[in-house]
């Protein structure tokens, strides 16, 4: 890249407005029933380390603190590697999960085999499709409110994009965790397949479970059947306020050998 060019994409990159589609993780926060709670405990206060680094640095009165942190890989914003979830005990592709799994994680398939990931990213808004602040509660996305939201925002979906899926109950991660966990509206299995033919490559979704009747059906039919990741509890409400359906999504997961997950920060860069 030449000088003048990368001095373009420089000043593209430090103007574009940038989205923190994070959510915040903390002790008691919603997760999925069968999985274990996150903790977050202060291990070491600086109190008690001052007299340990006294002997180190002396006379700085220097002292540190961190904290010990518990909790699976699926909690809050978090992406799912391919190893997460099978179907009669296969995987993507067909490779047997027996075969590769053992108490310390994964063998393939896990999370640090995925690369950064830097995606266009197609927000389909759906409330903002039916004309409302939020979905009904349990509100099956079908096939054809995913081409008539595609037709509402004047966008397509492009091989190997993210699709970024708005319900509008991100708003309930922090104040209202019995209606995240089971008041939430979601996508159909068959709207997963139909995404999944555009050849996307993430599927991402402002909930935990995404997935709406039945949410394990729709994981099987993005990780196992077509090799698709999926993000979840994703915060999509300023892309929507400033209408941004097309962006750059950013995601960088954790290399975390064997693990069938990773906690994510994900951010979405858009033209300024």
């Amino acid at each position: 890249m030449s000088g003048n060019k990368t001095e373009e994409f420089v000043n593209q990159l430090t103007t574009s407005r940038i989205y923190d589609l994070g959510q915040p993780y903390w002790w008691g926060m919603p997760v999925h029933p069968a999985d274990p709670p996150f903790l977050i405990y202060l291990y070491r206060y600086h109190e008690h380390t001052e007299k340990l680094f006294q002997s180190i640095a002396p006379g700085l009165g220097f002292a540190d603190s961190l904290e010990l942190i518990t909790t699976s890989m699926h909690s809050g914003t978090h992406l799912d590697a391919l190893c997460h979830m099978s179907k009669d005990g296969k995987l993507f592709g067909g490779v047997s999960a027996a075969e590769i799994e053992s108490h310390v994680g994964y063998t393939r398939m896990s999370v640090e085999e995925i690369p950064p990931l830097v995606k266009r990213a197609v927000l389909l808004d759906f409330p903002k499709y039916k004309g409302v602040d939020i979905l009904p509660e349990r509100y099956e996305i079908s096939p054809e409110d995913i081409e008539g939201a595609l037709k509402a925002e004047a966008v397509d979906i492009k091989r190997g994009d993210a699709v970024l899926v708005r319900t509008g109950y991100s708003r309930f991660m922090t104040t209202d965790g019995d209606a995240y966990l089971h008041k939430f509206a979601g996508m159909t299995a068959a709207s997963a397949r139909h995404l999944a033919a555009k050849k996307i490559s993430v599927a991402c979704s402002d909930n935990l479970a995404f997935g709406v009747p039945k949410p394990f059906e729709l994981h099987q039919a993005f990780l196992v059947e077509n090799g698709i990741f999926i993000i979840k509890s994703l915060n999509l409400e300023q892309l929507a306020r400033d209408s941004v359906y097309v962006s750059t999504l950013i995601v960088l997961p954790l290399k975390v050998r064997g693990a069938t997950g990773s906690l994510v920060r994900p951010i979405a860069l858009a033209p300024s």
